[in-house]
């Protein structure tokens, strides 16, 4: 995909003859260069990205169209009628800001800085956010989806090796060396698609393959074993494998009796899970679970991945858990070909990255929302932190938060929409920074146009992996969008703050994240990429830990195999609906349900709004198989309406069929929100997900979200949703 397949874009405001940034369409930052060829710009693939190596799916190769879209803000807009109406105002920068830094002032002076609220979602910059908050004071700093994304994955994996493991962080050079790599509960395709490409490397120098996942995405057709897990029961699913791994001696005994505390504990919460009951749970086969245990144990080094699928189950954290054991007891931890610990170059790094340099004091995190519901997440002893996000909407509908800054969609993306679109309704003061006119964007008080990647400066932090790049200003802003940065640091000025930040402009920002590194912004821009050589074992020569002695950065120093005030004796608890916990609603909501299902084209919903990229993908989709069409009468293209017991609502959604589903499942498309539709209703609630949803949680550690493990029922419906 080195070349752009789309006609050539006509040149914006273009700064030289070639430049080489990095995309910012997802969290893998792929490299690009983008040259003037005649009249035209074109984008193609940077070879010498450490990660990407001149990879770019399609979003990456329609980033002028992005950029370039009619349907971006272009202008300030304040609203003039009441809230969703539609009606705006365009207004000039300095009113915009003027107005807001009043508002917020006396917000503050009214009800404290916790009672302004800030919200921000890599993939935008994220780090100059966490300095906003930290300016202004307020210790409800958060993220939507803290509760079902990367955050609890990061929180399970320093709790049991103190660093971040299971995360996919696989490049070329991994790829030669992994025997066995297992996907579980992520789809590489269509959301890691440059880590995908070193998943197909690996395979193509003959590892072999296990996935885990209901769906049979494209790495489960070429699987050596495919475990086509019911959506809930996927701790079950690991714990019978470790239950196999130790019966049968297979773990690596040397690792596990050097570098790990807990096994004895370990042994017997694992012990009930033999083959035969976790196929009855799982809805596997015994054979296939014994399959997959003896490829990882037997065809090592073993890397075993994951992402958001493990989390969203309602039963997150504990199965986060039974996964990190797993890659315990095989022993292929910080190795070439197995989960490596890459540490990033000396950077500052973001505060979900558990490395919060604009962290508040003790004191005052200790008033954070959910410090005493959720320490893990909250509060002073958390690696984060951030409060939950239903917490913060159940503080906005008491009126104890009153204004919002974000720079993301919480209405499209949060469990029950409509409940938490009337509580954003409730407060003060909401501004969003957007490119486009969202759903919740819809809704707000301001809306400011911001910068694409492309007319933007940063510094690219990787997640995971063991470099940095310069992420280049290649056009100049469209209309007068401006940089988050600028922004921020605009209103902070307004109000008088502007002392409390160690910058007072992008560049200087920009050199502040460097300055451990002992170079300038314009250094980096230089170099391209900075790289922390990769060493093994780190573990073993004290390269881990602070205090600079072998082990692992837990407080024995040992991988932690059970921990029981936060195992308890069980790592599986179904989700609240399921076959199993509410079997008295299978008659009426016969699907176990997987919503926020990705497809590479609208993966973050920004896809929706660039033409291109909707053409390839139109309509929002739910799975079926072949044997449930036929039962409700249904074909592939048919409409069907989808409703959840307790939301009162119901959306409508093209029927995809799919051979190897389950017939008692189905996978539903997330963050589906419709632009081009007249009314509000099916704007924002005729295809998302969101609107069936609900606050439901089975994890009392850090309250994951239930939205992959739902009963729905499946009806017929036409075009305009009547069945």
């Amino acid at each position: 995909m080195g070349v752009n397949p789309f006609s050539p874009t006509p040149i914006p405001a273009f700064r030289g003859d070639s430049a080489r940034t990095t995309c910012r369409w997802c969290l893998n930052y792929c490299g690009m260069v983008i040259t003037r060829d005649g009249g035209a710009l074109r984008i193609r693939g940077d070879p010498s990205h450490p990660l990407s190596r001149g990879f770019l799916c399609a979003k990456g190769l329609s980033s002028l169209d992005l950029a370039l879209s009619p349907k971006r803000i272009l202008h300030p807009l304040k609203r003039v009628g009441e809230r969703g109406e539609g009606r705006w105002r365009e207004v000039s920068w300095s009113d915009a800001i003027s107005d807001i830094a009043s508002r917020l002032r006396e917000i503050i002076d009214r009800h404290g800085p916790d009672a302004v609220a800030v919200e921000s979602l890599p993939p935008k910059d994220y780090l100059i956010w966490e300095a906003f908050a930290k300016a202004i004071g307020t210790t409800t700093f958060f993220k939507h989806d803290a509760h079902q994304c990367f955050t609890p994955q990061m929180i399970v994996d320093y709790a049991t090796f103190g660093a971040l493991v299971s995360y996919p962080n696989m490049t070329v050079e991994d790829a030669e060396r992994v025997r066995t790599l297992v996907i579980w509960g992520m789809n590489p395709t269509a959301t890691n698609p440059s880590k995908g490409v070193a998943f197909e490397r690996a395979l193509r120098n003959g590892a072999k393959l296990v996935v885990v996942d209901p769906r049979p995405i494209p790495f489960a057709r070429r699987a050596d074993v495919w475990l086509r897990v019911r959506p809930g029961s996927d701790a079950a699913l690991a714990m019978g494998i470790a239950n196999y791994l130790l019966t049968s001696g297979l773990y690596d005994r040397e690792f596990v009796e050097r570098w790990t505390e807990g096994l004895d504990g370990l042994r017997r919460m694992v012990g009930k899970y033999t083959l035969d009951r976790v196929a009855d749970i799982t809805w596997t086969r015994p054979e296939d679970v014994r399959r997959a245990a003896e490829l990882m144990a037997g065809n090592r080094p073993t890397a075993i991945f994951t992402f958001i699928g493990l989390v969203m189950n309602g039963n997150g954290f504990r199965t986060l858990r039974a996964l990190d054991v797993l890659i315990a007891l095989l022993g292929d931890v910080d190795v070439r070909g197995g989960n490596a610990i890459k540490l990033p170059p000396k950077t500052v790094r973001r505060g979900f990255e558990g490395e919060n340099i604009f962290r508040l004091s003790r004191e005052d995190l200790s008033r954070q929302i959910s410090a005493q519901r959720y320490p893990l997440l909250a509060g002073p002893d958390a690696i984060t932190p951030y409060p939950h996000p239903w917490d913060v909407l159940k503080a906005i509908e008491e009126g104890r938060v009153r204004a919002l800054l974000t720079d993301s969609n919480p209405v499209a993306a949060l469990e029950d929409g409509r409940r938490t679109m009337e509580a954003l309704k409730k407060l003060d003061l909401l501004v969003t920074l957007e490119l486009f006119m969202t759903p919740t964007a819809e809704i707000s008080d301001y809306v400011l146009p911001l910068t694409t990647f492309l007319e933007t400066d940063e510094v690219t932090m990787y997640t995971g992996l063991n470099f940095v790049s310069a992420r280049s200003r290649v056009i100049e802003p469209v209309g007068e969008a401006r940089g988050q940065v600028e922004i921020l640091l605009d209103i902070l000025r307004a109000m008088g703050l502007q002392d409390r930040l160690p910058f007072r402009d992008r560049a200087g920002y920009l050199d502040f994240i460097l300055q451990e590194s002992g170079l300038k912004f314009e250094d980096l821009k230089t170099m391209g990429y900075l790289v922390r050589p990769y060493e093994e074992r780190k573990y073993e020569r004290g390269l881990l830990r602070p205090d600079g002695r072998p082990g692992f950065p837990t407080p024995s120093g040992k991988v932690r195999l059970w921990i029981p005030e936060l195992d308890g004796d069980d790592l599986h608890i179904e989700p609240p609906y399921s076959p199993y916990s509410t079997p008295e609603l299978l008659k009426d909501y016969p699907f176990v349900a997987c919503t926020g299902v990705r497809y590479l084209e609208s993966y973050n919903g920004l896809g929706l709004n660039v033409d291109k990229l909707r053409r390839m993908h139109p309509d929002p989709l739910v799975e079926i198989s072949p044997g449930a069409a036929r039962s409700l009468g249904l074909h592939d293209g048919s409409w069907a309406c989808i409703s959840a017991p307790g939301s009162g609502s119901r959306i409508r959604m093209k029927v995809k069929v799919v051979d190897g589903l389950d017939d008692r499942v189905a996978c539903i498309e997330g963050i589906w929100y419709l632009p081009e539709a007249s009314s509000q209703e099916d704007r924002l609630w005729g295809a998302n997900a969101n609107a069936i949803t609900r606050r439901l949680t089975n994890d009392p550690i850090l309250g994951t979200s239930s939205v992959r493990a739902l009963l729905v029922r499946i009806e017929a419906c036409d075009v305009r949703g009547g069945s």
